[in-house]
């Protein structure tokens, strides 16, 4: 225990104070032996890990039932309360859901790849509207502080912002104009900084580009470890999170583009054959893995990359995630879209 170490701690150095004290060498040379035994073992002891799980404990007041009350303990599990969507090219069908995004209050914005367009959702499913491209959309992202603006990243070597009205206000490449023609991009995923500031990621350059969210010019180029096929911003520490999918590893980058850790999920003590999607909240980072069709899963991890719980499992193929404004977790998975919310549930611990 702590308080075990703690007192072997105070016994060492009380024992060295003794030894500075002595005068004669012989009884310091006397007394070596015992005390470099002394110190290897306690250098050879660690402090008791604490599992990170426990985080997520939380207690409200209960009734005394005995002489000892912990009251209630609060237990949070996420549940699917609804999933929407089937194979298709019709109206609320999808032919691949890839990215998603919560553009404004209620609704949902997800990027349906091979039919070419984006379509606008309610949070209960409901189809309220379609954004035709005429080009394969990649992934999306909202700037909800800018007129609820939607960014859609595809298969072009323009980046496409749509208004509150689904609008195409403008759109920019990630390039300067002089170097679009000659420069080969691949922009495949999108996030957006709580300023507003768009980033994008490029997987052919291995770089995410920064860019003004009211006319899109280029603001920054930031080499990044591994292909941005998804990419997500943490609002709380402005850490950016990259993933590469087929690399099996998710990087956290701190503000000033240092990598700062490295998450590596598993399942049943494996490394995942592929990590998709990921968002973040104040609670920590959400990534999206899967296996094998049927296989995937919705891992949380804190925002130093620690795991903590598992969410759901059995998922087709899971793409991009993202909360909606009410605070369920919406995924994109292949040809439907699931939607989850937490449930917290009151577990008597008393004794």
């Amino acid at each position: 225990t702590i308080s075990t170490l703690l007192q072997g701690k105070k016994c060492s150095l009380t024992e060295a104070k003794d030894v500075i004290d002595i005068s004669s060498e012989i009884e310091f040379l006397s007394l070596y032996p015992i005390i470099n035994k002394d110190s290897k073992l306690l250098k050879s002891q660690n402090s008791p890990k604490i599992d990170p799980k426990l985080s997520y404990l939380s207690f409200t007041p209960g009734q005394c039932i005995s002489t000892i009350s912990l009251g209630d303990l609060e237990v949070s599990q996420w549940k699917m309360c609804r999933e929407f969507g089937r194979r298709g090219s019709c109206q609320g069908e999808f032919e691949f859901a890839r990215g998603i995004a919560a553009p404004q209050p209620g609704e949902i914005a997800v990027a349906d790849v091979y039919n070419q367009r984006v379509m606008i959702r309610s949070n209960e499913g409901k189809y309220k509207k379609l954004i035709p491209l005429y080009s394969y959309p990649q992934d999306v992202a909202a700037i909800c502080n800018h007129d609820n603006q939607l960014v859609v990243v595809d298969d072009t070597k323009y980046v496409k912002v749509f208004d509150k009205k689904n609008k195409l206000a403008f759109q920019f490449p990630t390039v300067p104009q002089s170097e679009v023609d000659r420069t080969e991009v691949n922009l495949c995923s999108v996030a957006v900084r709580k300023d507003g500031t768009i980033l994008v990621g490029d997987v052919k350059r291995m770089v995410w580009t920064e860019h003004r969210p009211n006319d899109g010019q280029l603001l920054h180029t930031v080499p990044v470890p591994t292909p941005p096929w998804f990419l997500a911003v943490d609002d709380y520490t402005d850490r950016v999170i990259v993933n590469g999918v087929n690399e099996q590893r998710v990087y956290v980058v701190s503000a000033n583009d240092t990598a700062q850790s490295i998450i590596e999920p598993t399942i049943d003590g494996q490394s995942v054959q592929v990590c998709s999607g990921v968002c973040s909240d104040k609670s920590g980072i959400y990534i999206a893995v899967s296996n094998r069709l049927g296989y995937g899963h919705i891992h949380h991890y804190d925002l130093d990359g620690i795991f903590l719980a598992c969410l759901a499992q059995g998922l087709q193929f899971p793409y991009g995630i993202t909360f909606t404004s009410d605070g369920q977790l919406a995924v994109a998975d292949r040809f439907s879209i699931k939607m989850y919310h937490k449930m917290r549930r009151h577990q008597n611990d008393t004794e």
